[in-house]
């Protein structure tokens, strides 16, 4: 196999640590037979090359809409109405099916949710691989070489590749889901999208995984974006992270720093209300009440139902997604009330 795929890619000269992907005010709906459902709306990120980036959220905020419009992959219904998504300067949004078709797992490729539904069960776990090899591998492999690669996949993700022909029902769930990966990495993309990627999994089997992909990162030099509703996951794997609701993104920034001290309500919320295994005990606080109906969202912020901190601004007025130092971006008229070092548990 000596295709340099390097040569082929638009951001194959991209420096570690410079913008790889780069997300402009995207906005993406649904049309249902009630009108239309605003799930991706005016989102702005930016991923370096070599960086982990996650997306962290209730279900339904929008975290898997954001990734299939990334690939062009959302729902027949879903439309992509505004925005860009650049990839080393190429307009994604812009681009025909058949130019996106080369961009899908060659440069950026996913690790959908749920491994045994991302199989077929009839066929085996080698000749599933081995269509994306010949469907995005820009020239064609030998049977071989198709071979060769699929035991190199394996043996990357820790699998022994005596297995390669084996059919999904006789893998396990880690051993599916790291096989899942190994597709996600057949054609040497630069940046992997990870949804959900250790769902039902056991909290050792999830953590086996998650270290495997940091592993993988590190030693291929991938970017790679985490999507996941677990607070713990994204701090053990991130550099940095979006944390989204309803749609949109309300706070943005390094890992580190968003941990040190969130600032937007919800993030608050969602941090008072998962559980701990270290420090002291705490009272957790419950984030109450529901989602907003997308279908006709509230006026001003999108969580000012749900909100403790919430005055007749935020009922008027929608915050701007607003930088309060450092790169900390957060978008809420009463961000300075949250108070840093402090469950909501405590104080509520």
């Amino acid at each position: 196999m000596t295709t340099d795929l390097g040569a082929i890619r638009s951001g194959a000269d991209v420096p570690v640590g410079s913008p790889l992907l780069e997300v402009e005010n995207l906005i993406m709906r649904y049309q249902v037979k009630q009108g239309e459902v605003s799930a991706v709306e005016d989102v702005n990120f930016t991923l370096h090359k070599g960086e982990a980036l996650g997306l962290v959220g209730e279900s339904g905020c929008g975290k898997s809409s954001i990734a299939l419009s990334l690939l062009r992959l959302q729902a027949e219904n879903g439309e992509i109405v505004n925005g860009e998504v650049r990839l080393a300067g190429t307009n994604l949004v812009e681009l025909s099916e058949e130019e996106m078709r080369r961009h899908r797992w060659n440069e950026m490729s996913m690790v959908f949710q749920g491994a045994m539904n991302t199989w077929n069960p009839v066929h085996r776990i080698s000749d599933q691989i081995k269509e994306a090899l010949d469907i995005h591998w820009p020239e064609q492999l030998s049977k071989a070489d198709v071979r060769y690669r699929i035991a190199e996949l394996f043996q990357t993700v820790g699998l022994n590749p005596d297995m390669m022909d084996r059919y999904p029902h006789e893998f396990s769930g880690g051993m599916r889901q790291r096989a899942v990966i190994a597709m996600a990495l057949s054609c040497n993309p630069q940046i992997i999208i990870a949804d959900e990627p250790t769902t039902a999994l056991d909290v050792i089997v999830q953590d086996l995984i998650l270290k495997e992909l940091k592993r993988i990162q590190e030693e291929l030099g991938m970017s790679i974006i985490y999507i996941s509703h677990d607070l713990a996951v994204i701090a053990e794997v991130t550099d940095s992270m979006a944390v989204m609701y309803a749609g949109k993104i309300v706070e943005y920034g390094t890992t580190k720093t968003i941990f040190g001290g969130m600032r937007h309500p919800y993030a608050w919320l969602l941090l008072s209300s998962t559980p701990s295994i270290t420090g002291p005990r705490r009272k957790l606080a419950p984030l109450e009440g529901e989602p907003p109906n997308l279908l006709d969202p509230p006026s001003g912020c999108r969580f000012n139902p749900r909100c403790p901190f919430a005055t007749d601004r935020c009922h008027e007025e929608e915050p701007p997604l607003e930088d309060i130092g450092d790169g900390h971006l957060v978008a809420c008229w009463n961000w300075e009330k949250v108070p840093v070092g402090v469950q909501a548990g405590d104080v509520l």
